[in-house]
């Protein structure tokens, strides 16, 4: 048998199934890097300025991502996990304090609901991802995310030649 026939099996294959009435779609779901009980930070005690934003679709979004390294606005590593978000600067409380953690460094976080199991969950072309909120993008509107590489990647495989995707869903959600 020619060597070339198996890749051109593969490529009748994709466009076979090109002409299909369905499309393929995933999902995946992003957990914090550290629980409450890891930063000792607590839901009732913290500012907030994101409830009135949870649970409800925002169509017509767009999302942008940022480089990795260094800590956010929330006083964690940007980059871990690797797929995060940083949201929307109104859903920060500029009041919002900040407290001792109870992580081994005994790092300052910031006492604001946005930082407390709080993620985005972004829905494009089919798929869905949900992300923590780990850090602020302050030019941002609320239908704006401004996501870790490997999380845009994730949604838009064509990255950075794309720039800023849009017509996605938003939902800011507890996590």
């Amino acid at each position: 048998m020619p060597s070339f026939l198996p890749m051109l099996f593969l490529l009748l294959s994709v466009q076979l199934l090109s002409f299909l009435p369905f499309s393929f779609s995933a999902s995946l779901s992003v957990a914090p890097a550290y629980s409450t009980k890891q930063t000792c930070l607590s839901e009732s005690s913290a500012s907030d300025s994101i409830s009135a934003q949870l649970n409800k679709p925002i169509t017509g979004g767009q999302f942008t991502f940022y480089g990795v390294g260094g800590q956010g606005a929330c006083g964690l590593d940007i980059d871990t996990p690797t797929k995060s978000a940083a949201g929307s600067g109104t859903l920060f409380n500029s009041n919002a304090a900040w407290v001792e953690s109870c992580l081994p460094d005994a790092r300052y976080l910031l006492n604001d609901l946005v930082c407390i199991n709080r993620c985005v969950k972004i829905e494009y072309k089919g798929n869905t991802l949900t992300v923590p909120i780990n850090n602020k993008c302050s030019e941002c509107a609320k239908d704006h995310v401004d996501l870790s590489e490997e999380a845009f990647n994730w949604l838009e495989p064509g990255g950075g030649s794309v720039g800023v995707a849009k017509n996605a869903t938003i939902t800011y959600v507890k996590c």
